[in-house]
């Protein structure tokens, strides 16, 4: 004996929200600049607590940094509010096996640039021209 239509429907409607939620767009694209046109990624955006966000971040196809330059090493996350400076955030957790950079970042901006660049130091000042990807970020 088969299930009631009615059961079917309800499990089939239960099935594609999971589905859904479980694969849920990006809030925002990352595409690689001229220096790493192949490299591209999503940015996930978490509402906290305390009026503070969590910007997860994830770029792939991203060429170790000496492969854009000699003496490179690291890739550098930095925020620049509306009409400020850049202030660095921390580096991507780079895999160069998979070619892959990760970094979870807190604050309570909600609205500036965000860029990743390649540098010689994971504390770099000011970030360099070696722009490798951005994003504005506008949340509210």
């Amino acid at each position: 004996m088969g299930l009631p239509s009615r059961t079917v429907f309800l499990l089939a409607s239960i099935t594609i929200l999971v589905v859904a939620a479980c694969n849920r767009p990006a809030d925002y694209a990352l595409v690689g600049s001229a220096f790493v046109p192949s490299a591209q990624g999503e940015i996930d955006v978490e509402h906290g607590d305390g009026g503070e966000i969590l910007i997860n971040m994830t770029i792939d196809q991203l060429v170790s940094p000496e492969r854009i330059e000699l003496g490179l090493a690291h890739y550098v996350v930095w925020f620049t509010p509306v009409g400020a400076l850049p202030e660095r955030q921390g580096t991507l957790d780079y895999d160069p096996k998979t070619q892959t950079g990760h970094a979870s970042i807190r604050t309570k901006l909600r609205e500036f640039e965000l860029e990743i660049t390649a540098e010689a130091s994971e504390a770099p000042n000011q970030p360099s021209d070696l722009l490798v990807a951005s994003q504005k970020i506008r949340e509210k």
